[in-house]
């Protein structure tokens, strides 16, 4: 399977003239308990990597490598095992989704189950953003509730290697997907307060990823946030972190957005974007509620820095997401029409 990293962008609200509040699509998280001794997971994964695979883009994935059966998995860490213990996982493979138990295996998660999953609602927008220099990362940006929001809520971060390689062991799996290596701070998450309605909370971690065990290639990471209530273990809204744009561009090798500009955009944006090999090259842009609203296939492009501009004059003030198709890859960042 080709290696590839998506990168999802984080989710905006505009506010209304009126200046009143109201929920947005839920991004839905994924955590799945899995290990390399583990013959069911091996049987398991196949069927719901595909799923995945197949709907890049729309949701977020966390895969725990745990320490059972037998040695269990190489990679399993403590924060594992402390989501292992919050949902009170006993066997694997097992999946989580939003914060509840699926109630079949990873397998029977199905293409049309994410889609029912990304119909619901959120009252939590998140902003977040990432920078890597050498080897500090630093996750930062903002929580925005859109209506006040009691409980004990808590936010979370993971680093995700999309795919591993050298923890195979017993079960006869060779590559594995979306495997959590650390969670920042930790496993317990970040105890979270003053979420009322129009605030936004400001967050950052900052880690040296030397000194994290097992990562294999750092230009697979990807970075989750999420956002969850302790008592109930809702997941209240998910994200990948991304580039800020501006701050930081791509390694010259990796295919992807460069810049996007201007955003908030009023008649037309400019997308700078980059192939690391020849490529076919197709934008789509969706609405809030996810409704294509204008596609254009750019068909096979060379490698190496190409820019585009399109239009948005005939597109009413709002929300969109720009779908950027490099190959079988997907490229996703907001875009904001006033």
């Amino acid at each position: 399977m080709k290696k590839s990293i998506t990168f999802l962008a984080v989710v905006f609200l505009l506010l209304n003239s009126t200046n009143s509040f109201c929920q947005v699509a839920k991004t839905p998280l994924l955590e799945e308990f899995t290990s390399s001794t583990c013959g069911p997971c091996a049987s398991n994964n196949p069927t719901f990597d595909a799923m995945l695979d197949a709907n890049q883009g729309s949701f977020v994935c966390v895969k725990y490598q745990m320490n059972w059966p037998g040695s269990g998995d190489i990679y399993y860490n403590s924060e594992g095992g402390s989501r292992r213990n919050l949902y009170g996982i006993t066997g694997i493979p097992d999946l989580i989704v939003n914060g509840s138990a699926w109630p079949t295996q990873p397998a029977g998660f199905l293409g049309s189950d994410l889609v029912d999953e990304q119909y619901l609602t959120s009252n939590i927008v998140i902003d977040a953003q990432f920078t890597l220099n050498d080897s500090i990362l630093t996750v930062f940006g903002n929580i925005l509730p859109q209506q006040t929001i009691t409980g004990t809520i808590r936010r979370y971060i993971a680093i995700v290697e999309r795919s591993t390689f050298n923890n195979a062991s017993s079960n006869g799996e060779t590559e594995f997907s979306y495997v959590e290596h650390k969670m920042l701070p930790n496993g317990a998450g970040t105890y979270t307060t003053g979420l009322t309605a129009g605030a936004s909370i400001p967050f950052t971690q900052t880690v040296n990823l030397n000194l994290i065990n097992n990562i294999e290639n750092k230009n697979n990471l990807l970075y989750a946030v999420w956002v969850q209530n302790s008592g109930t273990k809702e997941v209240l809204q998910s994200t990948w972190a991304t580039f800020p744009t501006g701050i930081q561009e791509p390694t010259v090798s990796a295919s992807g957005i460069v810049n996007l500009f201007p955003n908030p955009a009023s008649n037309q944006f400019s997308i700078d974007y980059q192939l690391q090999e020849n490529s076919a090259v197709l934008f789509t842009i969706y609405n809030a509620v996810g409704q294509v609203v204008s596609k254009n296939s750019m068909g096979n492009q060379t490698l190496g820095l190409h820019t585009e501009i399109i239009e948005t004059h005939a597109f009413p003030s709002g929300v969109y997401f720009l779908d950027l198709q490099i190959g079988n890859n997907h490229y996703r960042q907001p875009i904001m029409v006033k």
